[in-house]
């Protein structure tokens, strides 16, 4: 019996021994041969050298720990790094062999139960676009200076300086061009008193409105605000809205009588040409006034969901050497809305020459609300290189466009009879009667795309500066001056003839809830577009 504990305590010993001189790994290698590399202790290791002793000269020749790993780093860690091993005492372990622990034969003794050094790479991430990773060759590292789009934090609580973190917003200046309103001649002027009168298709007439209106600068702002959901980094959801300021186009002149002043129309009792008069020497004085408005705005709701991203070297024209890239591409499915509202109005005051005291205030309103409801569906890419950045962007919705038309007109007659001023109102200015004054409304299948690129610069680890381009195409709209009927029977004009014979013009839009005709209700396609300035706030 002695002699089995004897041997017992000799095999245990000699284990212990050989334990001793056998590196024990924190991590299971991936590899069933660990990669050794002999480096010189005095230039890796000039500290410990300088006062050898037996024991540490013996452990020399042993390879003792000194794991060093591929990790990436966990969500509470982003934003800062490790302490790399240095490539002098170990040899980095391939990415493609995660886990792989890697030995320094050289380390002195007692290492082995010392902390364990990660080597972290030089981009880390899904690399799921097929492109490769640096490799530390950069100048640069994403993960540390705010810039990883690729690798969102797992954790929704944690604040962090990374791209794209736990939430943004964007805030835009737009400076927006909008398609012009189509109008037909509203007022004219001839060099005679006497031959033409300002009707169309005469020498002596000019036009002074016609064509397109409201061709101004839009001044607007856009709010972008969103975040990335805690349990899946790669989804979002995201909030916009923008608007507009009004747009006003006026045109004012009055007249004595000389130029003359007039509006234009066919008359379909004739069937020719005509006009009325604001401005005729000796018949009549009067101011013209035509006011038109229009006011655009928009929201969405819209889920954002990561197809891909990767990181790779590129080189920099400003730096004159590598610098980190990084692309990724995402997709939207959302709900978006869009509103436009215009307004238009025609406005006569008149002062007879030929009675004293009789005057005639003349006015036609034409007004529009377009809306659109419907699904939006897009994709968006984002690339940066160093710290400049390019966003672009293409979206389409698909849904109804609600149009509704509001027509409405008036005439006003003060007559002064036996010294005694009298102001009756009725019903129908010129362009808008009893045959078309009304609300009319109809829905429509509309279809809204939209483009847009947008270039940035890393101003701050959250902040960034943009600066970008925006086209936004809609179809099936409704604008006033398109309702517009100038085909007049002039036996409706206050105060209307009875009864009442010819045509009845100016034409409805609608009659009993239905179109009549397209010719009736027409529609325009519209689309707004120019520069947008902004910034944008990561947190």
């Amino acid at each position: 019996m002695n002699r089995f504990i004897a041997i017992g305590l000799i095999l245990t010993f000699a284990v212990g021994e050989l334990q001793a001189q056998q590196p024990t790994p924190a991590r299971r290698p991936s590899s069933p041969q660990p990669t050794t590399r002999t480096t010189n202790p005095a230039a890796s290791q000039p500290s410990r050298r300088s006062e050898p002793t037996p024991s540490s000269q013996t452990a020399s020749k042993q390879p003792v720990q000194r794991a060093v790993a591929v990790k990436t780093e966990p969500a509470s860690n982003v934003g800062t790094s490790a302490r790399p091993a240095r490539k002098s005492e170990v040899t980095q372990a391939s990415a493609a062999q995660y886990g792989e622990v890697v030995y320094d034969e050289h380390a002195p003794m007692g290492m082995s139960e010392g902390p364990v050094y990660y080597d972290e790479p030089g981009v880390s991430g899904c690399d799921s676009c097929g492109s490769g990773s640096c490799g530390g060759s950069c100048g640069m590292t994403f993960g540390s200076c705010g810039l990883d789009i690729c690798n969102p934090p797992a954790g929704a609580r944690q604040l962090c300086i990374c791209l794209p973190s736990h939430g943004w917003v964007q805030l835009d200046y737009l400076g927006w061009y909008p398609s012009g309103m189509n109008v037909p001649p509203l007022a004219t002027t001839s060099t005679s008193q006497t031959v033409g009168q300002g009707i169309l298709g005469e020498a002596t007439t000019r036009h002074l409105i016609g064509n397109q209106i409201l061709t101004d600068r839009f001044d607007g702002g856009r709010i972008r605000f969103g975040w990335w959901f805690a349990n899946n980094p790669s989804l979002g959801l995201e909030l916009e809205y923008l608007g507009t300021g009004t747009q006003d186009y006026s045109f004012s002149q009055r007249s004595a009588g000389d130029p003359l002043l007039a509006r234009p129309f066919f008359n379909v009792l004739t069937g020719l040409q005509d006009s009325q008069l604001v401005a005729q020497t000796g018949v009549v004085t009067g101011k013209l006034d035509v006011n038109a408005s229009s006011e655009f705005q928009g929201g969405a709701i819209r889920f954002r969901k990561s197809l891909c991203c990767g990181s790779n070297c590129k080189f920099s024209c400003l730096s004159c050497g590598p610098v980190q890239s990084q692309s990724r591409i995402d997709a939207t499915l959302g709900f978006r809305t869009f509103e436009l509202n215009d307004n238009l109005t025609i406005r006569e005051d008149l002062q007879s020459q030929r009675n004293a005291g009789d005057a005639f205030l003349i006015e036609d309103s034409f007004r529009t609300r377009n809306q659109f409801n419907g699904a939006e569906l897009g994709v968006m890419w984002q690339g940066r290189r160093g710290y400049w950045t390019l966003d672009m962007l293409l979206r389409t919705s698909f849904g109804n466009t609600r149009q509704e038309v509001m027509i409405d007109g008036s005439t006003e007659t003060t007559e002064l009879i036996n010294g005694v001023s009298t102001t009756t109102e009725q019903e129908g200015g010129l362009f808008a009667q009893s045959t078309n004054i009304g609300s009319y409304v109809r829905q429509q299948f509309g279809v809204v795309p939209e483009v847009g690129a947008t270039l940035g610069y890393q101003l701050t680890p959250r902040m960034r500066l943009t600066a970008g381009y925006t086209f936004i195409y809609w179809s099936n709209v409704a604008r006033p001056g398109d309702q517009i009927d100038t085909d007049v029977n002039t036996n409706l004009l206050p105060p209307a003839v009875d009864p009442i014979t010819g045509a009845l013009r100016p034409r409805s839009p609608l009659q009993n809830g239905y179109v009549t005709s397209q010719k009736g209700f027409r529609t325009t396609d519209y689309f707004i577009q120019g520069v947008n300035l902004g910034a944008e706030y990561r947190w």
